[in-house]
């Protein structure tokens, strides 16, 4: 497990926010004695087209499409849809913050059913037709409350949650607008506004 007065040793600001320093804003606010109380983020350039995309009416099956086309999802698409590289990025984050989490303990919210995690890439893409209603409900819901869907990672009070959220439109995580990352700091000195650091993921 990594702790605060490791960070100066070991390296690994890139596994979080690519070149966007989420875990050095992290690590500054832990070595200067801050006390974390919660971190949220979109840590998904991926998801954060698909669900931008969702926002400006494009159907679902449309948008998982477009990204396999211009090569912003992995080969397999569900690699980005079943939230593990997201798990995975909040995982890093919740160690820095010392928690004793495993893999095991988080359970991402995948984006696709079970009936067709199991289909080769061309008959997923063409089943994800089946949730375009789904997603264009979920959509105009959060739209009647002013707020937006995005795929989030919350880290608080020892346990880590990562899926699908509604959050206010405006702010700055309801801001966000194609495949750009985001992560929220809150602690005891950022407790009413959090600290914000956003940019390419």
């Amino acid at each position: 497990m990594t702790s605060p007065s490791n960070l100066s040793r070991l390296r690994y600001e890139s596994t979080v926010g690519a070149g966007t320093p989420m875990v050095a804003a992290l690590g500054r606010l832990l070595n200067g004695g801050d006390e974390v109380r919660m971190i949220q983020g979109t840590f998904s350039g991926t998801l954060g087209f698909v669900m931008s995309q969702l926002e400006a009416g494009q159907a679902y099956s449309e948008v998982v499409q477009e990204a396999h086309r211009k090569g912003y999802t992995e080969p397999d698409p569900r690699d980005d849809l079943g939230g593990t590289d997201v798990a995975r990025k909040a995982l890093i984050l919740a160690r820095t913050m010392g928690l004793k989490l495993e893999m095991a303990d988080l359970q991402p919210q995948p984006l696709f059913p079970d009936e067709l995690a199991q289909l080769p890439v061309p008959e997923f893409l063409a089943g994800l037709t089946s949730l375009n209603a789904q997603y264009e409900g979920q959509v105009q819901k959060a739209r009647n409350q002013d707020q937006v869907l995005r795929y989030v990672a919350t880290i608080e009070d020892g346990k880590c949650e990562v899926g699908l959220k509604s959050v206010a439109k405006l702010t700055p995580m309801g801001q966000l607008n194609g495949t750009d990352n985001l992560i929220e700091i809150h602690t005891d000195v950022y407790r009413e506004t959090p600290l914000v650091v956003q940019g390419a993921g």
